[in-house]
């Protein structure tokens, strides 16, 4: 019998094992907030959040955000996206269905989109005629407009099923590190436990974190342990169940009181 917390991390493992078949359903929640919410950043640099979107049947906060800076548009994961921009560039940081929506992909692009992306939505993408850059763990780029970007390490150290990992090391998806302007850097840490490579990261502005646990990414305890470890500025709890409000409470207080977070 599977709990009903830990029903996302065992549709994502059926997922990984039958990438072909349609398993996880995504569709925007009713709980999403009727206008979006927004973070901004040294005065230029608007990040935004569409809100809650349905996997299956959990309401869920994604790792979906887009970043507004210096005239440029910047997508990280779109999924069930509003709006009409159109990204100049997209990042993706692995191919599951939360992070990878072929829908939200052909909304959002226009002829000039630069994608930036890991080993395996880099692979779904590459029978489109798409400006493609793929990244592994190290990575870095400079993209001109005031923009660079360093793809970093982010997998699972504990299985999720037996010794399967949802997001195991070998697969090389990423979380990025973005500088806009040489003022402002943010870390989107993409689906990841707390790991080593983690130890390396400073100076960001906003940090976008995974905190809903199951063996998928950081539970809240990691998670704030992560976040005072790298000290940013602000923090955005990502990847969670929308019901589990007292988590997010939990999170909260284990931040160090000098990081401002941002339920959103």
């Amino acid at each position: 019998m599977i709990r009903e917390e830990n029903l996302i991390g065992f549709l994502f493992f059926l997922t990984i094992l039958f990438q072909s078949c349609t398993m996880v359903k995504i569709t925007v929640s009713d709980q999403r907030s009727q206008s979006p919410r927004h973070v901004l950043l040294d005065g230029d640099t608007v990040v935004t959040t569409w809100g809650a979107i349905k996997v299956n049947q959990s309401d869920f906060f994604p790792s979906s955000f887009r970043i507004k800076s210096n005239g440029k548009v910047i997508f990280i994961d779109p999924v069930e996206t509003n709006g009409t921009d159109k990204a100049d560039y997209l990042f993706l940081t692995h191919a599951h269905p939360d992070h990878f929506s072929m829908k939200d992909i052909r909304k959002l692009t226009k002829p000039e989109t630069i994608f930036i992306c890991a080993r395996g939505p880099g692979r779904r993408l590459s029978k489109y005629d798409y400006h493609i850059k793929q990244v592994k763990p190290g990575d870095k780029l400079d993209l001109g407009d005031g923009l660079k970007c360093e793809a970093v390490a982010a997998y699972n150290t504990k299985p999720v099923f037996l010794w399967i990992k949802a997001h195991p090391k070998s697969q090389q998806n990423v979380g990025y590190i973005l500088t806009l302007g040489n003022r402002v850097r943010i870390y989107h840490a993409g689906d990841t436990d707390y790991i080593p490579e983690m130890s390396n990261i400073r100076d960001i502005s906003l940090a976008l974190v995974p905190v809903g646990g199951d063996n998928l990414t950081m539970n809240i305890e990691d998670a704030a342990k992560m976040v005072n470890e790298i000290g940013p500025e602000v923090v955005v709890p990502m990847h969670y169940e929308v019901k589990k409000q007292e988590d997010l409470m939990n999170f909260k207080s284990l931040v160090e009181k000098k990081v401002k977070v941002e339920i959103l």
